[in-house]
């Protein structure tokens, strides 16, 4: 069975692979204390979980919104040109990626912008980068038997006392 967190950490596998130069690359929220940050930094995190349906096959389909919140340090000369170019080179690895679990949705891009509101990263440049999987969550059923013949009864002659009673009808 594959889990959200499996999703989160073959994202960041994925993108680290991608972007090998950058020092921080999580699934994990940004540490509290912000001194230990390494910079430019990439932070994934699900923004929530939308329409669930019956995949067909016993398990839920969930269409997934992720967010890649780019950080960068304002302190850099042309910090903010450089931060818009972090962020598409992140969109560009996400689209790379495609599919990080096998099996599942693939990488549906649909914003990169400023992200004004994040109080837990002031301090910092950031824009984030918005992207769903459609991910399908919980088990596969074990294989069961297919039948061979289709018989109909009608109530109330129904059950196992009344096999005899059931007319074949393919």
């Amino acid at each position: 069975m594959t889990t959200i967190i499996d999703f989160a950490d073959a994202l960041a596998d994925g993108l680290r692979a991608k972007l090998a130069d950058v020092p921080t690359v999580s699934a994990d929220p940004p540490p509290r204390q912000k001194r230990s940050l390494k910079l430019p930094a990439v932070y994934l995190d699900i923004d929530d979980i939308e329409p669930m349906q019956e995949a067909g096959d016993s398990r839920l389909l969930a269409d997934v919104r992720w967010n890649a919140y780019c950080l960068f340090d304002p302190n850099q000369a042309r910090a903010d040109l450089l931060l818009r170019a972090f962020a598409a080179r992140v969109a560009v690895a996400l689209h790379e990626i495609r599919r990080p679990v096998p099996g599942h949705g693939h990488i549906r891009l649909s914003r990169a912008g400023d992200d004004a509101f994040r109080p837990a990263l002031d301090g910092y440049l950031c824009w984030v980068v918005e992207f769903n999987i459609e991910i399908a969550l919980g088990e596969l059923e074990a294989p069961g038997v297919t039948p061979s013949e289709i018989h109909i009864g009608q109530s109330p002659a129904i059950g196992e006392h009344h096999a005899d009673d059931y007319e074949r009808i393919a």
